[in-house]
């Protein structure tokens, strides 16, 4: 019996439940498919079968969205290489609230200055850009970690009308909860605060550069070693 062999984002059946979905992983004879809902779930390529014209038309809207994930996915490498790309989204991103909320947006842009004298100003390596989809898309701040020699998502700043920031636990300074008092962001594993950007001056947005320059302070102390300087 000759193997069936399906396309990348062909609409396809689930000749036993009759479920649809759309290929997104081919293995040999594993094809794992994305279903219009919930996680991606593998098959043997010979429980599959093509979607009708009719059932492809309802997965239309999916496979649009699975290309363009897969777009920013793709954009997403390129720009971590790329400093000047990263700021090139940056701009772009800032400029899309300003056409939206200009007061916010001045007012971001403020508090992201602070935020990379606090950091460092290094794009791909203190900060880069999320991928531009719906979940999360924004700047967000890494830091070193000693433990997997890799840098990591450190602060989500989701930026907009109002200003959003989600901070993973582990690096929080202890007596800095208070500054983002929702508890149970990230699935768990981080803080958030949220924020109204005519009530952020200068005075109250200081604690929160503070605290970033403290935890890079201290990330750097810990990536130097007790040998470093």
């Amino acid at each position: 019996m000759d193997q069936k062999t399906f396309e990348i984002y062909a609409p396809v059946r689930n000749t036993i439940n009759k479920s649809l979905g759309v290929v997104v992983k081919v293995a040999g004879d594993n094809v794992t498919v994305q279903p219009p809902a919930g996680d991606r779930l593998t098959f043997r390529a010979q429980y599959l079968a093509p979607a009708t014209e009719a059932e492809a038309a309802s997965l239309k809207d999916l496979i649009t969205r699975l290309r363009i994930d897969e777009e920013n996915r793709n954009k997403a490498k390129v720009m971590k290489a790329d400093p000047a790309l990263i700021r090139e989204e940056f701009e772009k991103f800032v400029r899309h609230i300003a056409v939206r909320y200009p007061k916010s947006a001045e007012t971001f842009r403020e508090f992201w200055g602070e935020l990379m004298q606090a950091a460092g100003d290094l794009p791909g390596q203190t900060w880069e850009m999320r991928p531009n989809t719906s979940k999360a898309p924004g700047p967000v701040l890494k830091i070193f970690n000693p433990a997997s020699q890799k840098w990591v998502y450190c602060l989500s700043l989701l930026p907009g009308w109002g200003l959003r920031m989600e901070i993973k636990k582990e690096f929080l300074p202890p007596g800095s909860e208070t500054l983002f008092p929702i508890d149970h962001a990230m699935f768990g594993a981080g803080r958030a605060v949220e924020l109204i950007y005519r009530d952020f001056t200068k005075e109250k947005r200081q604690p929160y550069a503070d605290c970033i320059r403290a935890i890079y302070a201290r990330a750097a102390q810990a990536e130097a070693g007790p040998d470093g300087p």
